[in-house]
């Protein structure tokens, strides 16, 4: 079926015209979608988003690039479902581990000096004091377990500069703690 044809069955609301894109863009969304969102259900819920979303937008829209259309719909979604996604990472009560940041704090027993809200209370505090840039990449490593070539991509810097960023704003961790007492 051609992207003429599946635009005026979903002119005339003809559903098998979303069977049609799903099996004509639907790989290429599932990557879009994974690739933002790094969880199979999650780029299957989008996929099925973007597709009633087409559904709804066809009429009025009559896109001259229907694989463009879908994939740009797509990564809309993915993005959207992202932020929801991490929106509720920092609204719940998660907060880092205390054992991904001990070499941090001098004691080698750090559950016996901090609790978790302690712990979280400290970070914040220290990463109010930081650029946005390196307390964006410190929380990517830390809060959202980012590895650094992931980090590197989204915000299209090099490599190099992630891992040394990680480590300066470590070495100005540990030193805040221990001004902090710890």
């Amino acid at each position: 079926m051609t992207n003429e044809e599946i635009i005026e069955r979903l002119d005339s609301r003809d559903e098998t015209a979303l069977e049609a894109i799903r099996s004509l863009y639907g790989k290429v969304c599932m990557q879009i979608a994974y690739s933002v969102l790094k969880n199979k259900e999650d780029a299957e819920e989008v996929l099925s988003d973007t597709l009633f979303t087409v559904w709804n937008n066809i009429p009025p829209d009559c896109p001259e690039n229907l694989g463009g259309y879908v994939c740009k719909i797509c990564r809309f979604k993915s993005n959207e479902k992202y932020r929801r996604n991490t929106r509720q990472m920092r609204n719940s009560a998660a907060t880092v581990s205390i054992e991904e940041l001990g070499e941090c704090i001098a004691s080698a027993d750090t559950e016996s000096y901090f609790s978790e809200k302690e712990v979280a209370r400290l970070l914040d505090l220290f990463l109010t004091s930081q650029s946005a840039e390196s307390r964006s990449i410190f929380v990517c490593r830390y809060f959202y377990n980012m590895k650094y070539g992931e980090i590197a991509k989204y915000y299209g810097i090099g490599l190099s500069r992630v891992k040394m960023s990680v480590k300066r704003t470590k070495e100005k961790l540990r030193e805040f703690l221990s001004k902090e007492g710890y």
